[in-house]
């Protein structure tokens, strides 16, 4: 073959792949910048660069959004759903990788030229005067906003288009690392750590050990006046377009406060107090612990839901010191303090210790390992009141976490599994004389019978609508979810679910359909009784898709068998999830019960 002729095709061979990659990056889409239609698979574009697939994003939705949270990716734990309900507005959260506070001035204006906001929420972390414009080489950072800028993504790597075919055929309901946005708000997909249980201190740490010996980084905050520029270019653009701007700095865990020069993060606060005022949670409650962070820089949503009630709402009962409002007049006290060496306070400030106790069946004579004598119930009760427990509700728990109530001295939550009979004939009685709270946790399909299911075989009588109405009635007793038809008998059930596991062969979207369907079920048999809150495993048997479903369905208490003493901890609703609980019986003597629930844990 001639050379001109391998010229030629070489050259043709080089056309082809000019164009092949173009086309592919534009059907395949994995920075979702050319509309995504083939997978509609925003997120996972958001995961590879959130500023250029939001900005694609919001552009196809003009209209659908009318206030915007701005700033890196530390503002990610600002969940919309909680800014709506404080602001009555549609929020999205525009945060991004890296600090660049010349970019959200860039892309406030943007906004505020082409989406017709009400109103800006610029989150300022201190890291903003680390850098300023830097220099952007790697795709995932690249910006939108200049011209042309979407030509780079068109001639990217087409490695980028095949790991988006691969991933896609990995998707799963679960969160995974590749698709960690919601593209709907913008915000952080966090619904795997959100459903995961948090208790004591210790075992966080030995779970996230990066907490133990934390290493940050500050190269000496050497873009103040660049990043207070900035700042005040963003308030100017607002001010003149009639758009409310708010400016938060975020919660920072004590040992980053203490990385940074405190004169110079004085001399930048003090700057952007003389723009505008803004609120600081820089050194709040959180900073003292790490349970609260999801990382070392990233605070958790339930803390950005307590800034928006701060700064929007009606405030928070977490603490009172949760959030200042700085002004040019206090900024060198507040600042000040917040970046000042001192000890640290102590983590269980704003946490109690929960013991919780179990029971099943109750009969004259006990006997099994599920099983009590109703003497040794009464007997249970008597000491609990003698040493000066108090039994509390699954509500006073709730709100304790969720709402900041207190609790009394020394509080105690007595559950029954199961909804027999006898918890309405023996127990509930002796509770009522000591006027004690407690929660049954029924099984939907044993409601009111005496037989399993439609088999005819007897089983252990269970209590009905009138028996749960009237307890739940009383004010003391609240009536939850044991699951309406997951706590199965081998004996009888083909197939058997061992709890709220899935079954062989049972694909992922038809476990999740069952779930959905069973909680349902749930809620109502119980409608008339109460509202269903609270959900005890069948056996104990826990994954992580059924925690990630409870929580979609309004669940806010679980609880396990696992043995030991609970940490709840003000503000973080994870302290609500898998409970431990000690199972009672006959072999549990009065003297046994309060050492068990003496031990101090948190």
């Amino acid at each position: 073959m001639s050379a001109k002729r391998w010229f030629i095709m070489l050259i043709c061979a080089a056309f082809i792949a000019v164009a092949v990659v173009p086309a592919v990056n534009i059907l395949v889409d994995p920075f979702s910048v050319f509309g995504d239609i083939l997978f509609d698979w925003h997120s996972y574009g958001m995961t590879n660069n959130p500023k250029t697939a939001k900005f694609a994003y919001l552009d196809a939705r003009r209209g659908q959004y009318d206030a915007f949270v701005i700033g890196p990716s530390g503002a990610g734990g600002f969940p919309t759903a909680a800014l709506n309900e404080h602001t009555g507005l549609r929020w999205y959260n525009m945060f991004h990788y890296g600090v660049d506070v010349e970019y959200a001035k860039n892309l406030t204006r943007y906004l505020i030229e082409n989406h017709d906001p009400r109103h800006i929420l610029l989150i300022l972390p201190v890291v903003s005067a680390e850098s300023y414009a830097p220099a952007v080489t790697d795709i995932t950072f690249r910006q939108p906003l200049k011209p042309f800028w979407r030509l780079p993504f068109l001639f990217a790597d087409p490695g980028f288009s095949i790991r988006k075919i691969e991933d896609n055929g990995n998707r799963t309901y679960v969160q995974q690392g590749f698709d960690v946005f919601i593209a709907e708000t913008g915000e952080y997909n966090k619904s795997r750590r959100d459903a995961e249980a948090i208790g004591n201190l210790e075992d966080y740490l030995i779970s996230y050990p990066e907490f133990v010996d934390p290493v940050f980084w500050s190269s000496g905050l050497n873009y103040v006046e660049d990043c207070v520029s900035s700042v005040a270019e963003i308030a100017e653009i607002c001010g003149q377009s009639g758009v409310e701007l708010t400016i938060a700095a975020p919660p920072m865990l004590l040992d980053e406060i203490t990385v940074f020069s405190a004169a110079r993060a004085l001399d930048m606060y003090a700057k952007v107090a003389e723009i505008s005022g803004f609120w600081s949670f820089i050194r709040c409650p959180a900073s003292y612990d790490p349970r609260f962070f999801y990382d070392l820089t990233h605070f958790r949503n339930n803390v950005g839901n307590m800034m928006a009630a701060r700064m929007f709402g009606s405030g928070t009962r977490i603490s009172d010191d949760f959030g200042v409002w700085v002004t040019k007049d206090n900024v060198h006290s507040v600042i000040g303090e917040a970046f000042a060496s001192g000890a640290a306070h102590d983590p269980n400030l704003h946490a109690v210790r929960l013991p919780v106790l179990t029971y099943h069946h109750i009969t004259s004579d006990g006997g099994a390992d599920m099983i009590i004598s109703a003497d040794r119930f009464q007997e249970h009760m008597d000491a609990l009141y003698e040493a000066g427990y108090t039994p509390v509700s699954l509500e006073q728990v709730r709100d304790y976490v969720i709402l900041g109530l207190d609790l009394p001295q020394s509080p105690v939550l007595i559950t029954f599994d199961d909804g027999y009979m006898s918890n309405y004939t023996e127990a509930y009685p002796i509770l009522r004389r000591h006027g004690f709270n407690a929660a049954i946790f029924v099984i939907g399909v044993s409601h009111g019978k005496d037989t399993y299911k439609e088999t005819g075989y007897p089983i252990v009588p269970h209590f009905g609508h009138a028996e749960a109405l009237e307890m739940a009635r009383s004010g003391l007793i609240s009536i939850q979810s044991h699951s309406f038809d997951m706590h199965n008998d081998e004996r009888f059930d083909d197939p058997f679910r061992s709890g709220v596991l899935q079954l062989d062969g049972e694909s992922e979207p038809q476990y999740i359909d069952m779930f959905r369907n069973d909680h349902t079920l749930m809620r109502e048999l119980l409608k008339d009784v109460n509202h269903v809150f609270a959900f005890s495993y069948p056996y104990g048997k826990i994954n992580e898709l059924s925690a990630i479903l409870l929580l979609e369905l309004g669940i806010q208490m679980t609880f396990s068998t696992e043995p030991g003493i609970n940490t709840l901890i003000r503000g973080l609703p994870q302290s609500l999830l898998e409970l431990k609980r000690l199972n009672m019986n006959d072999n549990v003597t009065a003297e046994d019960l309060i050492r068990l629930i003496s031990v101090i844990v948190y």
